[in-house]
């Protein structure tokens, strides 16, 4: 009987020992809460701007305006430089950004401003796209540093020799 008394003492002390080194005591049902949370905030992160990049079109502007509407395409102009048209549009031989105004009755366009490029100056388009390289080296990062602050944080409840 003692001897139970004493290791449940010990257990106690262990316990407390361990709460007091970590910050206090998590119950073991938030570590899942926690690793559903990382999960979700990671697959966001992965699925941001970063894992995006431009990819060159090899089709004519007419053929891709036809089969796909891109929220945003960048165009190279035959003089080398670079334009980004948001929710372009092929009237005729030229590319169009139409510009809107608010007003009181809401967006309303306004063809005074528009962004006209015929397609005589085009040399190329691109358009938004997923990217695996980006998103795989997005991962690696994310782990790495993980590990990282996982060691920095072992390394520091550690010191003093007090992990055993």
């Amino acid at each position: 009987m003692i001897f139970l008394q004493r290791a449940a003492a010990y257990a106690r002390s262990v316990r407390r020992q361990r709460s007091n080194r970590l910050g206090g005591h998590i119950h073991p049902a938030s570590y899942a809460v926690r690793r559903r949370l990382a999960a979700t905030l990671l697959v966001t992160v992965l699925c941001g701007t970063a894992c995006q990049t431009w990819h060159t079109q090899r089709v004519a502007p007419e053929s891709l305006l036809a089969t796909r509407q891109p929220t945003k395409l960048r165009v190279t102009l035959t003089d080398g430089s670079q334009l980004v048209l948001e929710h372009p549009v092929l009237r005729g031989d030229t590319l169009i950004e139409p510009r809107y105004t608010l007003s009181g009755a809401g967006l309303r366009h306004s063809g005074e401003h528009d962004v006209r490029i015929p397609l005589a100056d085009v040399r190329e388009l691109a358009t938004r796209g997923f990217s695996a390289g980006r998103t795989v080296g997005l991962g690696v990062g994310v782990a790495a540093a993980l590990y990282a602050a996982f060691l920095v944080a072992s390394a520091i409840a550690c010191s003093g020799n007090a992990c055993y």
